[in-house]
């Protein structure tokens, strides 16, 4: 009878909030990429289904109290006062919005106070568990901001995603189904008067709503729809020892849920503001893909229906069933998203992504290039000559792909290596110098000159400036300890050196 009742009010209604609207002017202008419609369209199909909603459980409850002696059951029990007070607070501010335009901040505080109103009569989540058999966390005083944080998301989930005609009516049908559903498995005699009065109004708006749209759900549709079922999701996961089974919501709300994280993501890469709206929601991108609002809705329903299924399905198994079922589960949402930010084309995920890879990448070569050449340089300090630096640079350069290394002294021009100069210009080899002071002014400086392939562009060899700023050091300082081998190898006699100054190193790039 709810659901009936619901269904019918509903379709009564409704066509004379679209000549109300249409008359008093209160409709929604087509304007920019976040809307697909193109004429003017009444946005008050909220009043349509809040008080369908409302007539409908309200008789039924009536004519139940007056038949039983009110001694049945009521859905909602001690929260049902909190829940009418919170829904009349999100109406009337997302009729206002609609409307007139209110701040966000206006509407976050509106809505933080009708969660409050719901947790002042005993919602809240004090346990969680993910699933019956799983480990249970007890969060204490922290349920309460959670439950409120909870509510205020789901309902601005649900705004987020009223985008496409009939696709938040859609999802709302599914969270109902999901939430009912646990409701009779969980607690078979559950009253479910006031959710099926709504999924009944719902239903009929749809025939309006559907595309080519008649009339908009609004702020006041969209808005009570979401801060109603965040309530009844919460209410259907719990358990009669107050454990919640946190599965429940998230597969029942899978849809908004995602739509606003993928939303918030996106905004905090680009460095936008989280409240700014945009034309870049999943149903949008689906759209701009080619698909009509009829396909982008059936889509969406289709993939999150099977979540949700999968979802209770992994909560009723057996438990010895249930980790691997969680378990696949989770690596076919992890494919899905993937694969869905591929198929949607979000760059801003995409070249996170990259730029996530690149730095990982990086950070290992970066180790791998210091961790070399420090195992270099006290070889170097640990040399006897010249000769075995020479050994163990020629080395070096064989193990990482450097062309050469050489150490020059006092040579009059530059020379570069052979089979590397009659190559095309574009291909010529990168020279990086680094100046070693090791003598006076009748001695001509000595250089540390590493050859490198050319870096691609916008590369850089980065990993071939630390290595030179590390290497370089230490054969100036063996050097200093070993002024007679310089000597030797300069063609000078062993008594002709000074003393060894250390000067100030640069790099050179030719």
């Amino acid at each position: 009878m709810a659901l009936l009742l619901g269904f019918a009010f509903c379709f009564a209604l409704t066509p004379v909030v679209i000549r109300v609207a249409g008359r008093y002017g209160l409709l929604d202008f087509p304007s920019g990429a976040r809307h697909s419609h193109s004429a003017p369209i009444p946005r008050l199909g909220g009043v349509a289904i809040f008080f369908s909603t409302a007539c409908a459980a309200a008789a039924l409850l009536i004519a139940e109290g007056t038949n039983s002696g009110g001694q049945r059951s009521i859905e909602l029990g001690p929260l049902l006062p909190g829940v009418i007070v919170g829904a009349i607070i999100v109406f009337l501010t997302g009729l206002f919005d609609d409307l007139k335009g209110v701040s966000p901040l206006f509407k976050l505080m509106a809505q933080t106070a009708a969660a409050l109103a719901v947790v002042a009569y005993g919602l809240s989540s004090h346990s969680w568990s993910l699933a019956p058999g799983s480990a249970v966390f007890h969060l204490g005083w922290a349920g309460i901001p959670l439950t409120v944080l909870w509510i205020v998301g789901i309902t601005n989930a649900f705004n987020l995603i009223d985008g496409v005609d009939g696709l938040a009516g859609s999802f709302a049908l599914i969270g109902i189904a999901t939430c009912v559903a646990a409701d009779f498995l969980f607690n078979a005699h559950s009253a479910l008067t006031v959710t099926l009065a709504l999924a009944g109004a719902i239903f009929a708006f749809l025939r309006f709503n559907g595309h080519p749209a008649r009339i908009f759900l609004g702020d006041s549709g969209s808005m009570t729809i979401g801060f109603f079922l965040a309530v009844r999701s919460v209410v259907s996961a719990t358990q009669p020892d107050g454990n919640i089974y946190v599965l429940i919501p998230l597969v029942a709300l899978a849809f908004p849920i995602t739509d606003t994280f993928v939303a918030i993501a996106r905004r905090w890469i680009r460095g936008h503001p989280i409240s700014r709206a945009d034309g870049h929601h999943v149903h949008h991108k689906l759209l701009a893909l080619g698909l009509s609002p009829v396909r982008t809705t059936e889509l969406l329903g289709f993939v999150f229906a099977g979540f949700a299924t999968i979802g209770l399905s992994v909560i009723f198994a057996p438990p010895r069933f249930t980790l691997a079922l969680l378990v696949g589960a989770g690596i076919l949402g992890f494919f899905v998203l993937v694969y869905g930010i591929r198929f949607l084309r979000y760059t801003e995920f995409l070249e996170f992504g990259r730029s996530a890879a690149s730095v990982v990448r990086s950070a290992r070569s970066v180790v791998k290039a210091k961790v070399l050449a420090e195992e270099l340089a006290q070889q170097i300090e640990n040399a006897t000559s010249l000769r075995e630096i020479e050994i163990l640079l020629e080395a070096y350069s064989e193990f990482t792909g450097v062309i050469q290394i050489e150490l020059l002294a006092g040579q009059p021009r530059f020379i570069g290596p052979e089979g590397q100069m009659i190559a095309p210009p574009d291909a010529l080899p990168w020279r990086l110098d680094y100046r070693i002071g090791i003598g006076d002014a009748e001695r001509r400086e000595m250089l540390l000159r590493i050859w490198c392939a050319s870096p691609l562009p916008g590369a850089s060899h980065g990993s071939t400036e630390r290595f030179a700023m590390r290497i370089g050091p230490a054969i100036e300082r063996w050097i200093q300890t070993h002024p007679a081998s310089f000597a030797i190898q300069t063609g000078k006699p062993p008594g002709a050196h000074s003393r060894a100054v250390r000067s100030d190193s640069d790099l050179t790039r030719n």
